[in-house]
């Protein structure tokens, strides 16, 4: 779900129990919402009031500029939160949200989740250590597009993916990362054409196949090392 420069931060989670027990002693409300996939949770530079959890399912936030490109900022599972937008006087979203498939999301209206945030030590502990993580993530996001090209940026990409990979138990000679050469175009925010310039220079290493929909690892470790001789 996380990509480069996710932090642990950024994956805590909290269960639904745990949430309606903050709720319920800050004296907050919520409504239930069945979201189909591919609908929208809300759109960029539309108001909204709400702050929002997810329950199942995977919510995807994303930008586009005038030209049509697109941008994924992050990529939400179970457990997870997103919607800060709220903090804003306006309301107004910054990113479209969208469920990449059938799931089911908590709504927190302002009142409540500032309910939450007064009247919940825990929550805004949470709230307090995300948007931390956050802005770490998005500060080296930021040093990464300033100081590498694609050719560079995609094999640290996904030297990062497949370590998360492997975190999660996946044996080393089985990696495979569920992306297209449009998704990673997406992450990294640059064109599908020069994703596939890279992903072909590594497949030609040997370190990497290109499979549909999907990037199998051949060698893990080179990759790593590929990566971070682009680094130096």
């Amino acid at each position: 779900m996380t990509w480069t420069g996710k932090n642990e931060v950024l994956d805590e989670v909290i269960s639904r129990a745990e949430l309606e027990r903050m709720l319920d002693e800050a004296g907050a409300t919520y409504t239930s919402r069945r979201i189909p996939a591919g609908a929208m949770v809300f759109w960029s530079g539309e108001p909204d009031g709400n702050h929002y959890y997810v329950e199942s399912g995977s919510v995807e936030l994303y930008g586009v500029d005038a030209a049509g490109r697109k941008k994924v900022i992050d990529r939400y599972g179970p457990g997870m939160f997103f919607g800060f937008h709220i903090l804003r006087d306006t309301n107004l979203t910054m990113s479209t949200a969208q469920c990449l498939e059938d799931s089911r999301i908590l709504a927190i209206p302002k009142e409540s989740f500032f309910k939450l945030l007064r009247g919940g030590s825990d929550f805004s502990e949470y709230c307090v250590r995300y948007l931390f993580g956050l802005l770490s993530m998005q500060t080296n996001e930021m040093l990464n597009q300033s100081f590498y090209v694609t050719a560079q940026r995609v094999p640290m990409l996904l030297a990062k993916l497949a370590a998360e990979r492997l975190a999660e138990g996946a044996a080393q000679q089985t990696v495979v990362l569920p992306y297209s050469n449009n998704d990673i175009a997406d992450m990294l925010g640059v064109s599908r054409n020069s994703v596939t310039s890279a992903i072909s220079r590594l497949q030609a290493q040997g370190v990497i196949e290109k499979q549909r929909s999907a990037i199998r690892i051949i060698d893990a470790q080179r990759l790593v090392e590929i990566a971070q001789l682009e680094q130096e």
